[in-house]
């Protein structure tokens, strides 16, 4: 990954976008079609936001957990005029990662383009724009009491802590990932070395049922994993050890951004998927003792950060380059 070696080090205490537009093009995994995206530099406090350039009106949709619906096999979002997108589970990672706080996603389609099923090319894209330091302070979702949603034998907790940690584990019995475990700790750093690169998996059991209910349209061996019992059908095989479980730490990391901003807590997880990621974070929500919404600027002596800025900002932001 040479195109990070050069990425300056900065802390996310204000608020930041990408430094110019970049471009992407594929298929859509599940309906097979043909797309044109363009992610843009975005205002301060604009969020995470997408607009379908294929429709004329009511086309913007935000990326918050009260526009998501139908949770099968990926993460959608929708407006209230019923405008939707599709499978943002991967850029919302690259995003979250790299302390992107707004950006403009303009997309010609209803889904996002599979590339090769993990975050790699968003990552490498974002930083080669290089990232634009906002002058606006970041904030911060900070759980400070105990919360746990259950699905079956399914469930995630999360408990008061001062970073993100995500303790995963899945199971599937009788096939080549078996139960996997994995520890992650959220950086910049760790998601691009750790996980970035995981892509999605699926099996190959399981491939004419998706088709049958008109997903999984534009999966291939090249965007995804194929899983038959105890073989990875994959020509190159897997990447690294333990890609399967990395690339569901990878989906949580890309639906806790659902929140509006990054999460602080230390999570433990076995089985999730995206429907109880969902409910997860809804459950976060739920209640306002649940958590604290922490100012990045205020938890470090306002004063100093403020005197630094004004040193070192000529205008209102500076741009960091890979």
């Amino acid at each position: 990954m040479n195109y990070i070696n050069n990425l300056t080090n900065y802390k996310s205490v204000n608020q930041s976008t990408l430094a110019k537009k970049i471009f992407f093009s594929g298929v859509g995994v599940h309906n097979g079609r043909a797309v044109s995206m363009s992610i843009e530099p975005g205002d301060i406090n604009t969020g995470i936001v997408f607009i379908r350039t294929d429709i004329k009106s009511n086309n913007v949709v935000k990326a918050l957990i009260q526009n998501t619906f139908d949770t099968s096999l990926c993460t959608k979002i929708k407006n209230k005029d019923g405008v939707s997108i599709s499978t943002i589970e991967h850029l919302m990672a690259a995003l979250s990662s790299l302390s992107i706080d707004n950006a403009v996603i303009k997309i010609n389609n209803s889904e996002l383009p599979a590339l090769d099923g993990s975050s790699y090319d968003y990552v490498k894209k974002l930083i080669m724009a290089g990232i634009n330091i906002q002058y606006a302070s970041k904030s911060y979702i900070k759980v400070i009491r105990k919360i746990k949603v259950k699905d079956g034998e399914r469930y995630i907790s999360i408990s008061p802590s001062n970073n993100l940690t995500i303790d995963i584990t899945i199971d599937y019995p009788n096939t080549i990932i078996g139960k996997s475990k994995f520890y992650y700790s959220h950086s910049r750093e760790n998601f691009i070395a750790q996980l970035s690169e995981a892509r999605t998996y699926t099996f190959f059991e399981n491939i004419k049922k998706m088709r049958t209910a008109g997903l999984a349209m534009g999966g291939n061996l090249n965007n995804a994993l194929v899983v038959d019992k105890f073989k990875v059908l994959n020509p190159d095989g897997l990447r690294f050890e333990k890609e399967f479980v990395k690339h569901k730490t990878l989906d949580c990391i890309g639906d806790f951004y659902l929140l509006g901003m990054p999460l602080i807590g230390k999570v433990n997880c076995f089985a999730p998927g995206h429907k109880l990621n969902q409910m997860f974070v809804r459950e976060i929500l739920k209640d306002k003792k649940n958590f604290i919404i922490e100012n990045a600027v205020n938890n470090q002596c306002p004063g100093k950060i403020y005197d630094t800025l004004r040193k070192n900002y000529s205008s209102e932001s500076k741009t960091y380059v890979a």
